[in-house]
């Protein structure tokens, strides 16, 4: 194929043309990847404990799993007026 072919789409400019006018892109693609290692390197893992917002008041807690009881659904209390609401 030659640079006449019908079929070959020559670019609208050259080479040189083309880093000019990307050269600003090119500097913003740096830019980007340096402000995101520096945003990686102070953000704390995502897994890290966190400090709570207010200060704990309970001294100890109970955790009960049972398996096979009532659901939440089936052991609401309806209120007493009979209506549902």
């Amino acid at each position: 194929m030659t640079a006449n072919d019908s079929t070959t789409a020559l670019p609208a400019f050259s080479r040189r043309e083309w880093l000019q006018r990307t050269s600003a892109g090119f500097g913003y693609l740096a830019l980007s990847a340096l402000a995101a290692q520096r945003a990686l390197a102070e953000v704390a893992p995502p897994l890290a404990p966190k400090q709570p917002h207010f200060p704990a008041k309970a001294k100890r807690m109970l955790f009960l799993c049972m398996d096979g009881g009532p659901s939440h659904v089936d052991s609401f209390d309806y209120p007493k007026n009979g209506n549902g609401k």
